[in-house]
């Protein structure tokens, strides 16, 4: 368990990343830190491991406050966006410096360094440096040094966004893995929303030093408190519309029809095709209503530009947010929306 109480951080500038900080973490739990660059991701993994100081609150870890001890005494290993290799050292030699460091004897350093390289799929790179290894591969050195400390906690921040596309999401699914053999608890920073989906068990949706949202991820994206997680997470974001009462509606891209739907228990929207993107297996939309309001459609069948349409979203398919931008119990079929 990761409990963190009441935290504040506020630096010798004056500024607060942020204050009255909650957030409880599940021993053996993947959790995805998620949101905008500036909204203190990044500064809860270093106050988390150590690495800076909280102005107030506390930080517990397996049941020990650990606010006050040094980083090397909190039973975190920390992977970095960068690597954090020395470059003048081999693969073995990154990943045994540590170890040598802490204490371990000759003969537990090369079974642990057999374990941890055979893990990551490393072994037969170990007599080379960094600078002979790819992205990927120097990723899995970097994981490897994390593992082979066996830490209670592995905090990570932002490791794949150096990598390639094809490459991140392989090294996703390599995370995956090690995390299932480990059993640790893993917390991981990412701006990216479907990094976070496919990875966590539980997401927090961070905004402005807050969090607007935490839980499964499977409820963070079909059951959002507020406008603001709506719009993050997903692939794309929810479509919010503003009604003319204040209040705002939500719908998701992938469940917009088009055409004239039976019964009345429809948002009905009149509008015309703006641009149009391929993404391999279905087209996105963006879609301009007659109001002027602006909306983004997954569909799988070709459509132009211009393209007149009726459209219409299901009342099952529809949330409703109130003035505030927080989510109201029950969704209902507007009579407008206006930009």
């Amino acid at each position: 368990m990761i409990s963190i109480r009441n935290l504040k951080k506020t630096y010798p500038n004056g500024f607060t990343v942020m204050e009255n900080f909650n957030l409880e973490i599940e021993p053996g739990s993947f959790t995805a830190l998620v949101g905008p660059s500036g909204c203190g991701k990044t500064t809860l993994i270093r106050l988390i491991s150590g690495l800076e100081t909280c102005t107030e609150g506390s930080i517990w870890i397996a049941g020990k406050d650990v606010t006050r001890r040094e980083p090397g005494d909190r039973g975190v290993a920390v992977v970095f966006q960068n690597y954090a290799l020395y470059p003048h050292m081999t693969v073995e030699k990154n990943i045994s410096f540590g170890l040598r460091n802490f204490g371990y004897k000759k003969d537990e350093i090369r079974r642990i360094l057999a374990e941890v390289l055979e893990l990551v799929g490393m072994t037969e790179h170990a007599g080379k440096k960094p600078s002979s290894l790819s992205g990927g591969q120097r990723q899995r050195v970097a994981l490897a040094r994390a593992i082979s400390k066996s830490p209670d906690v592995f905090l990570m921040d932002e490791p794949l966004s150096n990598l390639d596309a094809p490459l991140r999401a392989q090294m996703r699914g390599e995370i995956v893995h090690i995390r299932r053999k480990l059993g640790a608890t893993f917390v991981y920073v990412t701006h990216d929303q479907a990094e976070a989906m496919s990875l966590g068990d539980y997401i927090a949706v961070m905004n402005n030093g807050r969090i607007m949202q935490y839980g499964m991820s499977e409820d963070v994206y079909g059951n959002p408190a507020n406008v603001f997680t709506a719009r993050f997470i997903g692939d794309p974001g929810m479509n919010i519309l503003r009604q003319k009462d204040g209040t705002h509606i939500g719908f998701r891209g992938q469940k917009v029809g088009i055409g004239r739907p039976g019964g009345d228990d429809c948002l009905l929207i009149k509008g015309s095709v703006s641009s149009r993107e391929y993404l391999g297996g279905t087209y996105c939309y963006r879609i301009t209503a007659r109001d002027g309001s602006r909306f983004e459609m997954r569909r799988p069948e070709r459509l132009e530009e211009g393209d007149a349409l009726d459209m219409f979203v299901r009342k099952g398919d529809l949330y409703t947010f109130d003035e505030r931008g927080e989510r109201t119990p029950e969704a209902k079929i507007p009579g407008g929306v206006s930009p």
